[in-house]
């Protein structure tokens, strides 16, 4: 009698062991994988005039954060903040006119997408993981003549 219970101990003991062993290893490879430290940037601001039949209608004001990969970064010789309001800018100024007109939904979502995978293509490497919009205006061309007329 005390054998079994010496018996039935020891392989509670051992079992409580292993599921403890196991769980810590389970939940120490995702914090492994899971490693990466993002940083937030920030693009200057992009101004792209939309055309329509050569005609200047106006011109869509941005400004760009995303997050970035910082040990990319820190290996990166160039700053990723020029590649992204770049590729905005063609993004934009290829298809801004369609979308003002039709006003579609995802857009927006398409267009923070492409920036990214545009970004990272240029730059060789996945730096730019998610592109987000700071400030978005569309101005008029009639607004710009304004604007321009009362700067000193």
């Amino acid at each position: 009698m005390i054998l079994l219970a010496f018996v039935a101990c020891l392989s509670t003991v051992g079992g409580v062991y292993g599921a403890v062993t196991w769980k810590s290893s389970m939940s120490a490879e995702p914090n492994k994988s899971e490693n990466h430290k993002l940083q937030i940037l920030k693009t200057p601001m992009v101004s792209v005039p939309i055309l329509s039949d050569g005609q200047v209608l106006g011109y869509v004001v941005t400004r760009l954060q995303f997050t970035a990969d910082s040990d990319l970064l820190k290996e990166s010789s160039v700053q990723p903040e020029a590649f992204v309001a770049d590729e905005a800018f063609r993004l934009i100024y290829e298809t801004a006119p369609k979308d003002l007109k039709v006003g579609r939904k995802n857009a927006i979502k398409e267009l923070s997408e492409n920036i990214a995978s545009g970004t990272n293509e240029r730059l060789g490497r996945n730096v730019v993981k998610d592109v987000m919009i700071d400030s978005w205006t569309y101005l008029s061309k009639q607004d710009m003549m304004k604007n321009h007329e009362r700067a000193p």
